[in-house]
């Protein structure tokens, strides 16, 4: 009974309520009446006016459709400026990533030079002390 007062609904047949029917006690008998404008007995030209309610994007007026595009065309445009924004950043990130290995060779270089500087130092610590101590014993 359900499907069939739906189906009635999406045609435009509206419920008949009694006087009997809106009081707190339960009616004697069930009866449920339905009532179109254009279903009137002997009148048949009428029943090609009953037609399933459209429910669809028509029915939306120009202004919202209008507001909806608007708000559309500024999503896309937010989207488009922020995918530029990203590819900046990707870019500056790989160029960071390159200097960074750079930096980490240049640091690797420059321990080993220390080293070997330090190693040069050493030596001439060393020679010094043995040139002070030859003399020391010379002297």
């Amino acid at each position: 009974m359900a499907s069939f007062v739906r189906q009635l609904n999406m045609y435009g047949f509206r419920k008949v309520v009694h006087i009997e029917q809106g009081g707190l006690v339960k009616p004697e008998r069930d009866d449920t009446e339905f009532q179109h404008p254009c279903f009137l007995r002997g009148q048949e030209q009428l029943l090609e006016n009953i037609k399933r309610k459209v429910t669809s994007v028509s029915t939306l007026k120009s202004e919202d459709i209008k507001i909806r595009q608007d708000s559309v065309t500024k999503l896309l445009t937010d989207v488009q400026l922020m995918k530029g924004k990203q590819e900046c950043m990707d870019s500056k990130l790989l160029a960071m990533k390159h200097e960074n290995e750079a930096l980490w060779r240049e640091v690797a270089s420059l321990r080993q030079k220390h080293a070997q500087q330090q190693k040069v130092v050493n030596k001439l610590i060393q020679f010094l002390i043995s040139l002070v101590q030859s003399n020391r014993i010379l002297g």
